[in-house]
Formats: structure tokens, C-alpha cells, sequence
């Protein structure tokens, strides 16, 4: 049982003699006696009676104390709250039974009722029951005088709140923390936030620093392993970042692999710095996640406010950015924000919103760049490039907009407009060429638009409205895309080739794909990287590199493609490797669709071919 001391003299703070001047009062139950003057009548009788039924028969826990605040008598409800009976309670101090954090303010309302200053009171306040269980309850105190307005005892009335305060404190810590990792979630961490900015504006002196923590790669953990070591790992993870910061610091997890840390009264940017480096070092040793062995890394972007803020928004949105930032340069690495961070984050938004409007603007055109075969001297192909005529910066070469496109995911919906616009040219080109001349279209797949899961439902609607052949069609995704998520993309492959579309991996070579992957994707052609054939002949590395290619797709029944070639020199080395579809300046750029078809129709025919290729 915990108790407190109690104070002399004190009601309800200790279980002291009453004063012998004070008037006496019968207990319900009828242990003191009643002090009168005059015999009981029949109705006093009655009275009393119903009185104490009421009293012990109350859903409410109710007791009497005396003027010292000790315990006359308890009624059935009270005895079940606090694990007492009644027999235990009487002579008792009701301090003994109340948290020593509240003995002195029930004291000081207590005397405010002896002195006449109010009738009653109601409180909330905590105490103790006879198994030491914390009890939260809801009292009314009231002050029983007699006629003539002296105290004679104090009715408490008491509601048990533990249930409902057990449950407030469940319903707080789920708005507040991570259920996962127990640590506080974005709207405490935002909280805290605002409130470590608004104190920084009282003190200037003060520095603080945000971080935003992303792991790298979990996605492919995640499919790899399981969820259920995924969520293992976030865990583990949380309490290792715990031991690299200060008790006074703000650890949290923002959703999914995103965590924040709040650092305060820091010197500077050194020790933001000096808490990435602890970071990073935690996560040299493997996890050990069931059976598993896991390696894990992390980026990081720093934010500190010694720049100036007068926002949590603004310190989150440059923490973000910073972060973006690290994970674009590989990840495992931390980042410090800067100015032209935010004024590159603010070009790429922009760049993107105007995008969205350039294909209603019709700014975006089509170019087709021809692929020969130079064995049978004929255009087998052309590639479906896109560029952008801005009205006020002209051309926006691809190598500007296309990444930015890609990250705001802009590219899904522009990828939609360049594949239906390629179909409907290529395939009203086909109608003005003879039969046997047909020409398949190649248009590429960036990595968000192979992450949709319901690609091969979209290109087959733009293929049925279109009525271009799905068998001319040859879809090209860099060897990257496939290998950053390639159980997933395994099988929106495997549902695109089902539509009977082709698959070409482009910029083969410069990837990590394995051939045990490679053999296991429903992958048509080949595309050789422009990095192996520009010192081709020259370097015999690369030559080497082709033929070894080469060999793979013949084993594989793949077709190839070299790209980029740009000599006869390369053209000769290729052809004498046994490559024989070529795309490159030697035979075309890029060209509009009048200028491409025309390219074709000369190429095509037996005249001009033979001389045009050699």
C-alpha cells in the first residue's frame, strides 16, 4: 500500500481525534451513537432505516468521513472500487488511500467546505486500491451540517474513472505514436516541431536541426523476405537509431521506412552531423531478423535552423528535399539542405506542372528515328523519341524533362500520349507502304510506368482504339528498371507479352541483370548501349563485350539491336560480329514524321537502299 504522511489536524489528510466540541453523528449503519436530546420516533426510525438501504444499495461508491477525514462508513460500491471492507475502513485516514500528489489539494478544498466557503466540491484524483492498482476517480465531496449549520461529517461520492481514463490514454498514445515501433509518430513530431521553432524565436542563441531517415532499398526487402521481417526490421531499426541520439531529442517514425529526428539545443551543424555519423556506424552490423542475416542502409537529409525559420513547414520541406537528394545520389549517404536545393525542387515542380499542359498545348511532337537492317538493306523499324518545343525556352532536350517527368510521375500520363500518338502515325504510315514492308514501333517504358500493374490493360485499350498491330509493337525498358524491382516487373512482362507485344531491353550492358534473370524474362531483343559501340575496333574490351552479347541472345533466341552507332568504322565491327539491325546518326537522326516516312520509303526501295547503306 502506498501512503503518505498525514497533516495534523487536517480533514481528509488524516484520521485524528475530531474535536470533542464538534456534534456527533450515527453512522448508517448505526456504530456511533447519535447524540439527541429527545427520544426516536417511529418516523427517525423509518428514516434511518431507508436512509442506510439507500446508502449500501448505491450503484455509486459513497462514504462518510468525520471532520479529521477518517473513515465512519463505506457502502457495498466503494468496498468493491478500493478491495476493502468496510470493517477495513473504518478509523482509517482517507489519505492513506490517496495518491500523495493529491493529499494536499483535497486538504485545502476540505477546509474551504469546514470554513462555510462552498458546499461542495467535485475533483479528479488518484489513488489507491488495497492491491496497490492505481484508481482514477471522479469525487463529490459534500460538507453535512446540522440545523443550526455546524459540520458534522463529509458524504463523498465516488465514480471509478480508471476504465475511461486507461482508455483515454490508449486512444492519446494511438494519435500520438507509432503503433509499430512505439515511437512518436508525424503529428507529435510536427508538434514538438512547432514548438522547439517557437522557442527558438524567444532565444536566438538556439539551434536545432531536423532530419528526415529513409531506408534504402526496403521495398525489395519487403517482397524479398516478407512483411513480417519487414516490420522486424523497422523495429530493430527504431531502437538503433534510439541509441544514436540524446534523451532530449525527437525520434519518429513518419510511415512506411521514413523516420525524423528532432535535435535540439544543438552548436551547430556539426552535431547533426555528428548523429549521421552514429547512424551510419549502428548499421555496419547486421540485422538479425529470424533465419536472416540483413544489411541495411540509410539516407539522410539535414536540415538546421541557424538559416532562419519561422516555419515547422519550411524546415520539413527542405529535411525532404535534402533527402531527396541523398537517395539520388545512391543512398547510404547523409546530405546537408542548401538554397539551391529548394530552387532546383521549385524549377522541377514547375517544369512538371507546365508538362501536364504541354500535350493539351500540343508543345510535345513526336520524332522517329529509323533501325536497318543491314543485311537485307531495309528500314525493319523505327524508335518513337519525344520532344518538347517550349514557347518561351524552344527546344527542352529530353535529357532535361524526362528525368524531371519520371520523378513527379508525370511520365505515367505522358507515356500514355507518346504511345498512342506513335500507333496512330506508324500505323497510318503503314497504310501508304507496300504489304510486305511493314515497319514495327519502338517506344519506351520508363521504371513508373512498369511499376502500374494495370500496364498491359492500358496499352492494350490504346492498341484496340488505334488498331495497330500488338505484334508490331516493341516496348523498350532500360536494364535498371527491370532489376530495381524485377519480381515485379517479371510479371507485368510476362502480362505484357501475353498481349503478344515485343520486349526489348535498352541500354543492355550497363546494368546488373544476371543471366539466370535474363533467362527467366519474356524479353524479344536486345539493345546494345551506345558505351560499347563507340570504341568499337578500338578498344578490344569492348569488342569483346559485343560478341559476348551477341552469343547471349543467340543462345536465348533474342534478336539484337546496336544503338548509337555514328561511323562506318562501328558499322563494320558490328557487322563483322554478326549484328545487322543498326540505329544511329550513320544512317539518320531523329526525325519528324514526314521526314521519316519519306526516309523509309526511299530506304525501302531496291534502287536506293543498297547504296544508302553502304
Amino acid at each position: 500500500m502506498n501512503t503518505t504522511s498525514s497533516v495534523a489536524n487536517t480533514p481528509l489528510a488524516n484520521g485524528s481525534a475530531a474535536s470533542d466540541d464538534a456534534p456527533k453523528i450515527e453512522a448508517v449503519d448505526g456504530s456511533a451513537a447519535k447524540q439527541s436530546s429527545a427520544p426516536p420516533t417511529n418516523q427517525d426510525a423509518l428514516n434511518t432505516k431507508t436512509l442506510k438501504q439507500i446508502f449500501q444499495l448505491s450503484p455509486i461508491g459513497m462514504t462518510i468521513l468525520d471532520l479529521s477525514g477518517s473513515f465512519l462508513s463505506a457502502n457495498q460500491s466503494f468496498c468493491e472500487a478500493v478491495g476493502y471492507g468496510e470493517y477495513e475502513l473504518i478509523g482509517r485516514s482517507f489519505s492513506e488511500l490517496t495518491h500523495p500528489e493529491d493529499v494536499s489539494l483535497l486538504k485545502s478544498l476540505g477546509d474551504q467546505l469546514l470554513e462555510g466557503d462552498r458546499q461542495h466540491f467535485q475533483i479528479e484524483t488518484r489513488h489507491w486500491s488495497k492491491d496497490e492498482k492505481p484508481l482514477h476517480v471522479g469525487l463529490t465531496v459534500t460538507m453535512v451540517r446540522d440545523g443550526q449549520q455546524r459540520p458534522i461529517c463529509f458524504l463523498i461520492q465516488v465514480i471509478n474513472l480508471t476504465e475511461q481514463k486507461w482508455m483515454e490514454a490508449q486512444l492519446s498514445h494511438q494519435a500520438f505514436y507509432d503503433e509499430l515501433t512505439g515511437l512518436a509518430n508525424r503529428a507529435l513530431f510536427v508538434n514538438r516541431l512547432e514548438q522547439a521553432v517557437i522557442r527558438l524565436e524567444r532565444n536566438a542563441s538556439s539551434q536545432c536541426a531536423v532530419l528526415f531517415l529513409d531506408l534504402d532499398r526496403f521495398k525489395v526487402i519487403n517482397d524479398s523476405l516478407g512483411h513480417s521481417i519487414g516490420d522486424q526490421l523497422l523495429t530493430a531499426l527504431a531502437g538503433r537509431l534510439e541509441a544514436c541520439i540524446r534523451r532530449c531529442d525527437t525520434l519518429a517514425r513518419l510511415g512506411g521506412d521514413e523516420f525524423s529526428i528532432l535535435l535540439e539545443e544543438i552548436d551547430g551543424i556539426e552535431d547533426a552531423l555528428a548523429v549521421c555519423d552514429r547512424v551510419h556506424n549502428s548499421l555496419k552490423t547486421p540485422f538479425k531478423l529470424g533465419s536472416y542475416e540483413v544489411f541495411a542502409n540509410i539516407s539522410i537529409g539535414i536540415v538546421c535552423s541557424s538559416a532562419g525559420y519561422e516555419k515547422s513547414s519550411d524546415l520539413l520541406r527542405n529535411a525532404d528535399t535534402a533527402l531527396y537528394r541523398a537517395k539520388a545520389q545512391g543512398g547510404a549517404c547523409h546530405t546537408v539542405f542548401d538554397q539551391t536545393m529548394h530552387q532546383r525542387a521549385v524549377a522541377l515542380w514547375q517544369m512538371a506542372t507546365q508538362a501536364q499542359f504541354a500535350v493539351q498545348r500540343k508543345e510535345l511532337k513526336l520524332h522517329y528515328q529509323p533501325i536497318i537492317n543491314v543485311k537485307h538493306n531495309q528500314v525493319v523499324g523505327v524508335e518513337a523519341l519525344i520532344r518538347w518545343y517550349h514557347p518561351q525556352h524552344g527546344i527542352i532536350s529530353p535529357g532535361e524533362f524526362i528525368p524531371v517527368m519520371e520523378e513527379t510521375g508525370v511520365i505515367t500520363m505522358i507515356g500514355q500520349w507518346v504511345l498512342k500518338e506513335a500507333c496512330m502515325q506508324v500505323g497510318q504510315w503503314q497504310k501508304q507502304l507496300a504489304d510486305d514492308c511493314i515497319i514495327k514501333l519502338n517506344v519506351n517504358l520508363s521504371a513508373r510506368q512498369l511499376m502500374q500493374h494495370d500496364l498491359a490493360q492500358q496499352i492494350k485499350a490504346i492498341l484496340d482504339e488505334t488498331g495497330f498491330p500488338a505484334e508490331n509493337l516493341r516496348l523498350e525498358i532500360t536494364e535498371t528498371a527491370i532489376m530495381h524491382n524485377s519480381a515485379e516487373a517479371c510479371e507485368v512482362l510476362k502480362e505484357l507479352r501475353a498481349i503478344s507485344v515485343e520486349l526489348c531491353i535498352d541500354d543492355f550492358g550497363i546494368g546488373y541483370s544476371s543471366l539466370s534473370r535474363l533467362q527467366q524474362l519474356p524479353i524479344d531483343i536486345l539493345k546494345i548501349d551506345r558505351s560499347f559501340v563507340q570504341n568499337i575496333g578500338e578498344n578490344g574490351e569492348n569488342t569483346h563485350i559485343i560478341r559476348t552479347i551477341i552469343d547471349l541472345a543467340t543462345h536465348l533466341s533474342m534478336d539484337i539491336v546496336a544503338e548509337g552507332v555514328e561511323t562506318k568504322a562501328q558499322l563494320d565491327g558490328l557487322r563483322a560480329l554478326g549484328c545487322s539491325n543498326i540505329q544511329g546518326f550513320y544512317f539518320a537522326k531523329p526525325m519528324k514524321p514526314e521526314k521519316a516516312l519519306q526516309f523509309i520509303i526511299e530506304t525501302n526501295q531496291p534502287a536506293n537502299s543498297m547504296n544508302q547503306i553502304q
